[in-house]
Protein backbone atom coordinates (compact mmCIF):
# COMPACT_ATOMS: atom_id res chain seq x y z
CA UNK A 1 0.00 0.00 0.00
CA UNK A 2 2.83 2.55 0.62
CA UNK A 3 4.23 2.20 -2.92
CA UNK A 4 0.43 2.45 -4.36
CA UNK A 5 0.67 5.43 -2.31
CA UNK A 6 3.53 6.61 -3.00
CA UNK A 7 3.34 5.45 -6.57
CA UNK A 8 0.25 7.63 -6.78
CA UNK A 9 1.79 10.41 -5.10
CA UNK A 10 4.63 10.60 -7.77
CA UNK A 11 2.01 10.20 -10.62
CA UNK A 12 -0.02 13.48 -8.69
CA UNK A 13 3.63 15.32 -8.17
CA UNK A 14 4.57 14.55 -12.00
CA UNK A 15 0.74 15.73 -13.13
CA UNK A 16 0.79 18.73 -10.50
CA UNK A 17 4.14 19.70 -11.86
CA UNK A 18 2.70 19.03 -15.71
CA UNK A 19 -0.10 21.21 -15.33
CA UNK A 20 2.11 23.80 -13.73
CA UNK A 21 4.22 23.80 -16.51
CA UNK A 22 1.28 24.16 -19.10
CA UNK A 23 -0.04 26.89 -16.84
CA UNK A 24 3.23 28.90 -16.84
CA UNK A 25 3.50 28.14 -20.88
CA UNK A 26 0.13 29.30 -21.32
CA UNK A 27 0.66 32.53 -18.83
CA UNK A 28 4.06 32.97 -20.28
CA UNK A 29 2.44 32.64 -24.05
CA UNK A 30 -0.22 35.01 -22.91
CA UNK A 31 2.52 37.56 -22.01
CA UNK A 32 4.90 37.38 -24.98
CA UNK A 33 1.69 37.74 -27.34
CA UNK A 34 0.69 41.05 -25.08
CA UNK A 35 3.89 41.72 -25.44
CA UNK A 36 3.78 41.42 -29.49
CA UNK A 37 0.61 43.18 -30.07
CA UNK A 38 2.18 46.34 -28.12
CA UNK A 39 5.40 46.29 -29.76
CA UNK A 40 2.92 45.92 -33.24
CA UNK A 41 1.13 48.45 -32.05
CA UNK A 42 3.99 50.72 -31.39
CA UNK A 43 5.22 49.72 -34.67
CA UNK A 44 2.31 50.92 -36.39
CA UNK A 45 2.52 54.21 -34.44
CA UNK A 46 5.82 54.69 -35.62
CA UNK A 47 5.32 54.33 -39.09
CA UNK A 48 2.32 56.40 -39.02
CA UNK A 49 4.81 58.75 -37.48
CA UNK A 50 7.16 58.77 -40.20
CA UNK A 51 4.57 58.99 -42.37
CA UNK A 52 3.77 61.75 -40.84
CA UNK A 53 7.12 63.55 -40.60
CA UNK A 54 7.25 62.98 -44.63
CA UNK A 55 4.32 64.80 -45.01
CA UNK A 56 5.33 68.20 -42.54
CA UNK A 57 8.47 68.07 -44.36
CA UNK A 58 6.99 68.35 -47.85
CA UNK A 59 4.16 70.60 -46.77
CA UNK A 60 6.82 73.00 -44.91
CA UNK A 61 9.14 72.61 -47.76
CA UNK A 62 6.04 73.95 -49.40
CA UNK A 63 5.55 76.88 -47.44
CA UNK A 64 9.30 77.80 -47.39
CA UNK A 65 9.33 78.20 -51.59
CA UNK A 66 5.84 79.77 -51.03
CA UNK A 67 7.23 82.30 -48.91
CA UNK A 68 10.68 82.99 -50.74
CA UNK A 69 8.70 83.31 -53.73
CA UNK A 70 6.76 86.47 -52.06
CA UNK A 71 9.96 87.98 -51.19
CA UNK A 72 11.62 87.16 -54.67
CA UNK A 73 8.24 88.89 -56.12
CA UNK A 74 8.44 92.16 -53.75
CA UNK A 75 12.16 92.15 -54.92
CA UNK A 76 11.51 92.20 -58.27
CA UNK A 77 8.87 94.76 -57.52
CA UNK A 78 10.61 96.88 -55.86
CA UNK A 79 13.53 96.87 -58.60
CA UNK A 80 11.16 97.30 -61.02
CA UNK A 81 9.92 100.24 -59.46
CA UNK A 82 13.09 101.61 -58.58
CA UNK A 83 14.50 101.48 -62.21
CA UNK A 84 10.81 102.70 -63.42
CA UNK A 85 11.45 106.28 -61.25
CA UNK A 86 15.32 106.48 -62.54
CA UNK A 87 13.84 106.13 -65.72
CA UNK A 88 10.89 108.63 -65.41
CA UNK A 89 13.89 111.39 -63.70
CA UNK A 90 15.95 110.26 -67.28
CA UNK A 91 13.18 111.64 -69.22
CA UNK A 92 12.66 114.53 -67.07
CA UNK A 93 16.26 115.52 -67.45
CA UNK A 94 16.74 114.92 -70.70
CA UNK A 95 13.48 117.14 -72.21
CA UNK A 96 14.99 119.97 -69.63
CA UNK A 97 18.41 119.52 -71.15
CA UNK A 98 16.81 119.48 -74.69
CA UNK A 99 14.72 122.42 -74.06
CA UNK A 100 18.21 124.13 -72.65
CA UNK A 101 19.86 123.14 -75.75
CA UNK A 102 16.85 124.56 -78.28
CA UNK A 103 17.24 127.69 -76.03
CA UNK A 104 20.67 128.27 -76.79
CA UNK A 105 20.44 127.17 -80.28
CA UNK A 106 18.25 130.38 -80.77
CA UNK A 107 20.29 132.06 -78.84
CA UNK A 108 23.72 130.87 -80.88
CA UNK A 109 21.17 131.67 -84.55
CA UNK A 110 20.13 134.89 -83.24
CA UNK A 111 24.48 136.16 -82.67
CA UNK A 112 25.22 134.90 -85.72
CA UNK A 113 23.18 136.79 -87.77
CA UNK A 114 24.08 139.78 -85.63
CA UNK A 115 27.54 139.30 -86.37
CA UNK A 116 27.05 138.88 -90.27
CA UNK A 117 24.91 141.70 -90.19
CA UNK A 118 27.52 143.71 -88.23
CA UNK A 119 29.87 142.36 -90.66
CA UNK A 120 28.21 143.72 -93.71
CA UNK A 121 27.65 146.83 -92.16
CA UNK A 122 31.45 147.08 -91.58
CA UNK A 123 31.97 146.92 -95.30
CA UNK A 124 29.97 148.83 -96.28
CA UNK A 125 30.09 153.01 -96.29
CA UNK A 126 30.89 154.44 -93.61
CA UNK A 127 28.32 156.94 -93.07
CA UNK A 128 25.97 153.51 -93.21
CA UNK A 129 27.76 152.43 -90.99
CA UNK A 130 27.66 154.93 -88.51
CA UNK A 131 23.74 155.57 -89.14
CA UNK A 132 23.34 151.97 -88.07
CA UNK A 133 25.80 151.41 -85.52
CA UNK A 134 23.08 152.88 -82.47
CA UNK A 135 20.58 150.28 -83.63
CA UNK A 136 23.64 147.65 -84.04
CA UNK A 137 24.75 147.84 -80.42
CA UNK A 138 21.23 148.51 -79.33
CA UNK A 139 20.73 144.45 -80.92
CA UNK A 140 24.38 143.48 -79.86
CA UNK A 141 23.12 144.56 -75.91
CA UNK A 142 20.06 143.08 -76.32
CA UNK A 143 21.11 140.15 -77.35
CA UNK A 144 24.09 138.94 -75.36
CA UNK A 145 23.09 137.07 -72.17
CA UNK A 146 25.17 135.83 -69.47
CA UNK A 147 27.82 132.66 -70.49
CA UNK A 148 25.29 129.70 -70.10
CA UNK A 149 25.27 127.49 -67.30
CA UNK A 150 24.40 124.31 -66.76
CA UNK A 151 20.88 124.27 -64.66
CA UNK A 152 21.23 123.21 -61.22
CA UNK A 153 19.54 119.37 -60.57
CA UNK A 154 20.15 118.91 -64.26
CA UNK A 155 22.09 115.48 -63.37
CA UNK A 156 20.59 112.67 -62.42
CA UNK A 157 20.45 112.23 -58.42
CA UNK A 158 22.07 108.42 -58.13
CA UNK A 159 22.39 108.55 -54.20
CA UNK A 160 18.02 108.58 -54.50
CA UNK A 161 18.65 105.17 -56.15
CA UNK A 162 21.58 103.89 -54.64
CA UNK A 163 22.47 105.24 -51.51
CA UNK A 164 21.21 102.98 -48.75
CA UNK A 165 19.46 101.14 -51.39
CA UNK A 166 19.37 97.40 -49.38
CA UNK A 167 18.57 99.18 -46.16
CA UNK A 168 15.11 101.14 -48.26
CA UNK A 169 14.09 97.68 -49.09
CA UNK A 170 14.55 95.80 -46.11
CA UNK A 171 12.79 98.67 -44.67
CA UNK A 172 10.03 98.08 -46.63
CA UNK A 173 10.33 94.58 -46.32
CA UNK A 174 9.52 94.50 -42.96
CA UNK A 175 5.49 95.35 -43.79
CA UNK A 176 5.51 91.97 -45.42
CA UNK A 177 6.65 90.33 -42.19
CA UNK A 178 4.43 91.79 -40.11
CA UNK A 179 1.51 90.97 -41.73
CA UNK A 180 3.00 87.15 -41.82
CA UNK A 181 3.40 87.48 -37.95
CA UNK A 182 -0.10 87.92 -37.53
CA UNK A 183 -0.66 83.84 -38.90
CA UNK A 184 -1.97 84.04 -42.30
CA UNK A 185 0.53 82.91 -43.74
CA UNK A 186 1.63 80.22 -41.34
CA UNK A 187 0.89 76.56 -41.72
CA UNK A 188 -1.05 74.70 -39.03
CA UNK A 189 1.02 72.29 -37.35
CA UNK A 190 0.02 69.95 -34.90
CA UNK A 191 2.12 69.25 -31.92
CA UNK A 192 2.04 65.71 -31.08
CA UNK A 193 4.53 65.51 -28.26
CA UNK A 194 6.65 63.32 -30.36
CA UNK A 195 8.54 65.86 -31.76
CA UNK A 196 12.15 66.93 -31.63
Amino acid sequence: MITVFSSLHCNLVFYIFVFRSILGAQYSTEVLRRNFNTIKNIKEEFEKTVQHIKSQAEHTERQIKQQFEKLHQFLRDEEEATITALREEKERKKQMMKEKLEEMNRHISALSHTIKDMEEMMKASDVCFLKEFPVTMERVQNSSQPDPQMPSGALIHVPRYLGNLPFRVWKKMQDIVQNSESGEDLCCYTHTGNDA
